[in-house]
């Protein structure tokens, strides 16, 4: 959501808006979610972990009733929901981009759990900031028809794709910072990657305990009292 100072500023702001141009908008921001669903799909085939797999199932149903609100929009406006601007085919494009990059063989299993999330960060990323647009277009506009079709669905909306996006970016840097860590469990692919881990590290120095001394002492000690009875000798003899 915006910054309370740039709500209150937008409030003091009036712009008359182009329809043209907004429901071109609105064809694009409607494709951005048709593909997000697409990725958040393919994504909950990929992960694993039990709290992003329960949270991306209820960002899949919310994206769903996005697509629906929009394309409630488009038809109050006057608009038709099935036609595509340009804007909206390059959005499907880079849809199809990211899905591309999900469940690649050459990644391991936490490999492929977090590039699906990225993906994720990348379209929620792009989803808010056409809710947070839509949101201003609210404030701002001087068409209380637009006002009254878009707010609504706005003040609804742009809450959930905070959590969608705020959510998603927290966890990833938590799973990504476990996975960096030497003491995480082995990796349930049996990929090797944790003995690659365990090897690079230097090996452990055992020191060894110092010989006494004292075995060495009792020699000198013995040494000196031969020379001493020696000594004691000789001075008999004479």
């Amino acid at each position: 959501m915006a910054e309370f100072t740039e709500i209150v500023k937008d409030y003091f702001t009036n712009a008359q808006v182009s329809k043209s141009a907004l429901m071109d908008l609105l064809s694009e921001f409607l494709a951005v979610e048709e593909g997000g669903q697409r990725l958040y799909e393919k994504a909950l085939e990929l992960v694993f972990d039990s709290e992003v797999k329960t949270k991306f199932r209820e960002f899949l149903k919310q994206t769903m009733t996005h697509q629906k609100v929009l394309t409630e929009i488009i038809n109050k406006l006057g608009g038709n929901p099935r036609a595509q601007s340009h804007t909206a085919k390059i959005a499907s494009q880079k849809a199809e981009a990211l899905l591309r990059t999900m469940g690649d063989p050459r990644l391991s299993r936490d490999q492929n759990q977090l590039n699906a999330m990225e993906n994720i960060v990348l379209v929620e990323t792009k989803d808010h900031a056409d809710w947070e647009l839509l949101g201003k277009i609210t404030r701002q506009t001087t068409d209380n028809r637009l006002r009254e079709v878009l707010a609504p669905a706005a003040k609804t909306v742009e809450q959930e794709e905070d959590e969608h996006l705020n959510w998603t970016r927290k966890k990833l840097g938590e799973l990504q910072m476990a996975a960096l860590s030497q003491n995480r469990k082995p990796d349930a692919s049996g990929n090797g990657h944790d003995s690659e881990r365990q090897a690079a590290r230097p090996a452990t120095v055992v020191k060894r305990p110092k010989a006494s001394t004292k075995p060495q002492m009792k020699r000198k000690s013995g040494t000196a009292n031969g020379k001493a009875r020696t000594g004691r000798g000789n001075r008999s003899s004479h």
